[in-house]
């Protein structure tokens, strides 16, 4: 949580000012804001635990072996950052044996502070949050984010296409993180993802499982913080209401 609120206080001080952005990839672009924050947030928790493992979206992977890994993502919501949108979060998340067992989402601009650890519940800034009770579908709000190449928003939207015909309405932030965290707090009730990597979802899966929620797949198969698979997340009575109607599935 400090580390997390020392990088947002950079973040705080180089919004709303020009950014140097540049492209690394296809629709994919880096600022100067996610280097900054990320030698933050790498230098802190390397300090703290000397003997762990880290992945972080602009540095990459190190070559630790250890049973726990940081994963990173110094500004999630880069594209909405470059264009002083406000829509944007620091997500950092500790994986141990395969899942995450420790997940902070902060919103340095609303001083929103999502937590979670395994088994200890979720937070929003030191105050318990639950998944929302909403369990018709055509009563939920959903969330949606899609993947940067062509084929993997055909298929994001044929899926978010679907739902949206039945469910009662569609938000999308810019920012996969912070969306999922929306989930935990209950201010919307399903999310649904095209592609996401480790450091989208690691911290907020564990926020809404934590919150009473699920973190699945629409295939069926487990969830895991690099599963190839959309992330689907929702309250636990939207989740077999979603995959009744079979998005996706040609018939």
């Amino acid at each position: 949580i400090q580390t997390a609120q020392e990088a947002g206080v950079l973040l705080r001080e180089l919004w709303g000012r020009p950014h140097d952005t540049r492209s690394k990839g296809y629709r994919d672009v880096v600022t100067e804001a996610d280097i900054a924050s990320e030698k933050i947030i790498l230098s802190r928790l390397h300090a703290a635990f000397p003997d762990h493992a880290f992945t972080s979206e602009e540095a990459g992977s190190d070559a630790g072996e250890s049973q726990v890994r940081w994963v990173i993502d110094p500004v999630d919501g880069t594209t909405n950052f470059s264009r002083n949108n406000p829509n944007f979060c620091i997500s950092i998340a500790a994986i141990e044996a395969g899942r995450p067992v420790v997940g902070v989402v902060y919103d340095p601009l609303r001083d929103h502070c999502f937590t979670a650890r395994l088994n200890g519940g979720a937070m929003l800034n030191n105050t318990p949050i639950h998944v929302s009770a909403i369990a018709r579908v055509e009563d939920a709000v959903f969330a949606a984010d899609w993947g940067k190449e062509p084929e993997l928003r055909k298929v994001a939207w044929s899926y978010a296409g679907s739902l949206l015909a039945c469910a009662q309405t569609m938000r999308a932030l810019g920012a996969a993180a912070l969306n999922i965290a929306y989930l935990a707090a209950g201010w919307i009730d399903l999310y649904l993802s095209g592609h996401l990597y480790s450091w989208d979802q690691a911290a907020a899966a564990l926020i809404v499982q934590e919150a009473g929620g699920v973190a699945a797949t629409l295939s069926g198969r487990p969830w895991t913080p690099d599963s190839p698979d959309p992330l689907f997340a929702a309250t636990p009575a939207l989740l077999e209401s979603v995959r009744a109607l079979r998005l996706g599935v040609k018939e």
